[in-house]
């Protein structure tokens, strides 16, 4: 029988917000690789999922140092293509702008931060099954 004050492995919080960045930066980078060599949608979904099956393999794999660093680049950069795309298509005011760079930033930050923190339970839950 389950005991109900053990935390449980798979968080919906985590697996949602984790979800949600790779799906953004795979978007982004997918659709970015696909236009600047002019290629079509399926292209792009393909350079998509592969970018996230080579991010999960990655970041499950890094150091602490490293997973900060990485995780503060992509939030960075995230935050830098919501800006970008608020202030050129759509044409934003720039407080406007900001206030989504920072959102979406913050989004990959906290996603980025939730990942650390279920790997490192599921390493732990793994070891206590041994």
């Amino acid at each position: 029988m389950a005991q109900i004050n053990r935390p449980s492995m798979v968080r919906l919080r985590a697996g949602l917000l984790v979800l949600m960045a790779l799906a953004y930066l795979s978007f982004v980078v997918g659709r970015w690789m696909a236009t600047l060599f002019s290629l079509g949608i399926l292209w792009a979904m393909a350079i998509g999922i592969l970018v996230a099956l080579l991010v999960a393999l990655a970041a499950s794999r890094l150091d602490r140092t490293a997973y900060l660093i990485i995780a503060t680049l992509v939030a960075l950069f995230g935050a830098f293509t919501a800006y970008d795309f608020a202030r050129g298509p759509i044409d934003f005011s720039q407080g406007t702008a900001t206030v989504l760079a920072l959102a979406a930033g913050l989004l990959l930050a906290a996603a980025f931060w939730d990942f650390a923190n279920l790997l490192r339970e599921f390493r732990a839950w793994a070891e206590s099954r041994r």
